[in-house]
């Protein structure tokens, strides 16, 4: 498995490709935030802390949270982001780790009976939070989505893609993405009808999965104030490798004609629209 270093371009050197387009660090895209100076854990608890939240649950470690998903539930913003703080002063020890494989095996030996992972919609969340962190100017309309995304160290989504262009802004803490375009699709093991993997770019097992090999891909990690473009139909896997991490997610509309120029994704997006199209006629 080979992964190169994603480049790193300054906010005025970068446009979003027409079509799909390659992976890009973008260093000064978020000048001016309020996000930066005022999201401390007072802040956050006094704004959003009563509002409750939809919380991801995982028995054991938060490794590829989203493939091994519990019952989960909800409750206030100020009771989770207590449990982060909390398990965040308990790992700090392994936060020292250099690598992303060593904090995901050092995670994994820590004892967690359960773990929580929380991606909330950011203006549901608060309007005040959502007017920190003002859109970036990459398209020409307004996000369709915008994602709030807080976990502890060792969280990680789980390798998959998304239909739509977004990016990442790292606010506090840091993460790290490991990414894949479209064309290594069988080498990391995409799940028959879905947008996952059964490969773990972590930890990767090439004995259960020996064409993971030869993936060609690419990596960075996050810092605050910087910003990661993930282009439509690239497999990315995203983990928390400070004590605890908050990241804010964009998603815009797939322009034309990105879906056609990604065949891998045709055949998935062909059932989303079948399923509108039913939805529709009230079938």
């Amino acid at each position: 498995m080979r992964l190169r270093p994603i480049p790193r371009v300054s906010r005025g050197d970068f446009r979003p490709a027409r079509l799909a387009g390659r992976p890009l660090v973008v260093l000064d895209n978020t000048p001016g935030w309020p996000a930066f100076t005022r999201w401390h854990e007072g802040y956050l608890r006094s704004v959003a802390g009563h509002r409750e939240v939809a919380v991801r649950e995982t028995n054991g470690p938060p490794r590829n949270i989203f493939q091994n998903l519990a019952e989960g539930g909800r409750v206030p913003f100020g009771d989770y982001l207590d449990w982060v703080v909390e398990t965040a002063r308990e790992l700090e020890g392994i936060a020292g780790h250099s690598g992303v494989r060593d904090i995901t095996r050092a995670v994994a030996g820590s004892g967690f009976d359960v773990s929580y992972y929380l991606d909330a919609k950011l203006g549901q969340l608060s309007r005040t939070l959502l007017a920190d962190a003002p859109a970036p100017g990459w398209y020409r309309s307004a996000p369709v989505d915008t994602n709030l995304w807080l976990g502890v160290l060792g969280t990680s989504s789980g390798l998959h893609c998304d239909v739509t262009p977004n990016c990442n802004v790292q606010v506090i803490g840091r993460k790290h993405f490991i990414l894949f375009p479209p064309s290594q699709s069988r080498r990391v093991y995409r799940i028959p009808r879905l947008t996952h993997c059964r490969f773990d770019p972590n930890d990767p097992d090439f004995d259960r999965f020996p064409l993971a090999r030869r993936a060609s891909g690419w990596q960075c990690t996050l810092s605050p104030g910087e910003s990661l473009h993930i282009p439509v139909g690239w497999y990315h896997q995203v983990t928390v490798v400070s004590s605890w991490a908050l990241n804010v997610n964009f998603f815009w509309r797939r322009p034309f004609p990105q879906g056609i120029a990604t065949p891998p994704l045709w055949r998935f997006l062909l059932r989303r629209g079948w399923a509108r199209a039913r939805r529709r006629r009230g079938e």
